[in-house]
């Protein structure tokens, strides 16, 4: 029963990393990680298309990385996890000094 726990639960760690394990979705959990965010917004401080951007988010919400809600018209995006900071922090930390 513990084996099986733990494997459940490193599969799932497993397929999290896999998905943010790109270029782009590493660059919105980074934005995030500052504050909500609209698809709208996140396409003009990307420079992806829309649709793009919408399926990486997808993506995240999927692997419960993400959070959404809706307000009119417009869908807006957070970390579902704040301690999902930490990683961001240390992947930058790590990986991203010049």
């Amino acid at each position: 029963m513990i084996k099986q726990y733990k494997s459940e639960r490193l599969e799932k760690a497993a397929r999290c990393l896999r998905t943010m394990a790109h270029p782009l979705r590493l660059m919105i959990i980074h934005l995030l990680s500052q504050r909500e965010y609209a698809v709208q917004e996140l396409e003009k401080e990307l420079g992806a298309s829309q649709s793009s951007i919408s399926q990486h988010l997808s993506l995240l919400k999927d692997k419960e990385i993400l959070a959404s809600r809706r307000s009119a018209q417009q869908v807006f995006y957070r970390l579902q996890n704040p301690r999902m900071l930490e990683l961001i922090s240390l992947t930058r930390e790590l990986f991203c000094k010049e």
